[in-house]
């Protein structure tokens, strides 16, 4: 009766382990699923101006010369494969080049807003959040540019 019990137990909790992953499946999203709005985007253009444009240029096309050369922010397959999360992280760490974690948060979500819109993701009804748990949780996938 015992050795039922604890298999009774095991299946059980296997279950429901099983459950809590599907749910944490079911719960990432991606870029193309609408994770920012549309003013975000335009605070976040207006932060890319002061913060960025010096060295990512205006149009996002990078200057990709010299030591101090920026890779392009607009290009079809921008981050593919990673997440908001690691892109959050990138720029808090290491943006602008010479003053590294000077953007506050809330600003840096909003220059992600504004670079997801120019690599043509659709603007949503929700502002991307500020806090990295669930920024890691919203997937960037490949999109041609128009």
């Amino acid at each position: 009766m015992r050795g039922i019990r604890l298999v009774c137990l095991a299946a059980a909790l296997l279950a429901y382990v099983a459950a809590a992953e599907l749910r944490a499946q079911s719960a990432s999203i991606s870029v193309t699923d609408g994770v920012y709005t549309a003013a975000q985007a335009q605070r976040g253009k207006a932060t890319y101006v002061v913060f960025c444009a010096g060295c990512h240029a205006d149009d996002l096309l990078g200057t990709n010369s010299g030591d101090s050369g920026a890779p392009p922010l607009r290009r079809e397959g921008f981050m593919s494969g990673s997440n908001a999360g690691a892109l959050f992280t990138k720029i808090r760490r290491t943006m602008p080049q010479d003053a590294p974690g000077s953007v506050p948060d809330h600003d840096i979500v909003d220059v992600m807003a504004y670079l997801f819109e120019a690599n043509g993701f659709p603007a949503g009804r929700e502002e991307l959040p500020v806090v990295p748990a669930d920024l890691e949780k919203i997937q960037i996938v490949g999109m041609i540019l128009r």
